[in-house]
């Protein structure tokens, strides 16, 4: 695909055409300092590692600087932290912002090519039960199958293969990419958005010895998954059923590829879960909260509004509203890291010790 260009205002145009983007009308749009010339062309983004001609990076510390310094890159985005390093302000340019990463958000937003329109319609491969409800300005793309009772709101696109069980509802505007499954009577609000291979509603891992002791028996599922509206969920992410009641996703919430959300959770409203979470069953999150990559949680713990867990914490017990935990097990960031430290040292000095007695007389 051809890279796009910005017209003033922010306007996209494909190569070729004009006028192009320049380092002067992108510094003038982000409201920020310019060093080097305003006239250079940018028609793309680029790691700070392969910046060449035309191409836009981002600076976020000293390390990446000299990187571009080195490198035949054009321009880039600089946090004003950063030590402006010396290059030819006749052939290359740096843009200076309070911080590059927010700056790279909306130059982000300003050269993504525009989306392709799906019209409404039902793709001539999709089942459709005679009992469910589509809007007449969704898309229900090949492969599709929507059960009896299923809901599918105004302007909700469904791409290839997604299943819909009885009685479940996606709300308006939704996108559901391949292979999502929403199973019976699970909820999705408006606005959600999610990736290839979600699955909302399968039974969640219960079981109890069975009463011969020679074996297990699955203890049923019969609550249902409810997302709020403007969710966003990543590839291979599961959200199971409660065994009753519901499991709830709050508004605004963003899970990250490959989470698992276990039964009776409760996540509150605008969390970020990133990649590779485990949720152990009736676990509860506040508002606001934030998690690492890979981090787990045993069951029913309570994580309060606006507390941040690092990544691959093992967290078993409660944690408090607004604070940072960090290691396994999880404890508050500063005792981990302090422990960290000290295990460290007695490690240099246990090491040291025994090279002095292993020295000869």
């Amino acid at each position: 695909m051809a890279s796009p260009h910005i017209r003033p205002g922010g306007m996209l145009e494909c190569p070729g055409m004009t006028p192009q983007c320049t380092t002067g009308s992108l510094a003038a749009r982000l409201s920020a300092e310019l060093r080097g010339n305003p006239d250079l062309p940018i028609d793309r983004l680029e790691v700070v590692e392969r910046a060449g001609p035309g191409s836009l990076a981002f600076i976020r510390d000293v390390a990446y600087a000299n990187v571009w310094k080195a490198s035949k890159g054009t321009a880039a985005l600089i946090s004003r932290r950063v030590a402006i390093p010396d290059f030819d302000t006749s052939t290359r340019a740096l843009i200076v912002v309070p911080d590059a990463d927010l700056a790279l958000n909306v130059v982000l937003d300003l050269f993504a090519p525009p989306a392709t329109p799906i019209a409404p319609g039902r793709h001539p491969l999709a089942f459709i039960d005679p009992a469910a409800t589509v809007a007449a300005t969704a898309y229900v793309g090949p492969g599709c199958v929507i059960e009896a009772g299923a809901r599918v709101g105004d302007g909700t696109c469904l791409k290839a293969n997604v299943y819909l069980g009885r009685d479940a509802v996606v709300g308006r505007g939704c996108m559901m990419h391949a292979g999502v499954s929403i199973l019976d009577r699970c909820t999705v609000g408006d606005g959600c958005t999610f990736f290839p291979g979600v699955v909302i509603g399968a039974d969640g891992f219960g079981f109890r010895p069975s009463p011969d002791g020679r074996g297990v028996v699955k203890i049923p599922h019969i609550g249902n998954v409810e997302v709020g509206p403007g969710v966003e969920i990543g590839a291979n992410s599961c959200v199971d059923r409660a065994k009753f009641g519901s499991t709830l996703v709050g508004a605004g919430t963003k899970i990250d590829n490959l989470v698992q959300v276990g039964h009776g959770v409760r996540i509150g409203r605008a969390c970020l879960i990133a990649a590779g979470v485990g949720i152990g069953g009736s676990c509860e999150f506040g508002d606001g909260v934030m998690v690492g990559g890979q981090a787990g949680f045993a069951d029913g713990r309570k994580i309060g509004a606006g507390a941040r867990i690092g990544a691959q914490s093992g967290v078993m017990d409660n944690v408090p509203p607004g604070e940072s935990w960090l290691g396994t097990p999880g404890m508050l960031a500063v005792d981990t890291l302090r422990d960290w430290a000290n295990a460290r040292r007695n490690s240099k000095s246990k090491a040291s010790r025994q090279a002095a007695n292993e020295r000869p007389a």
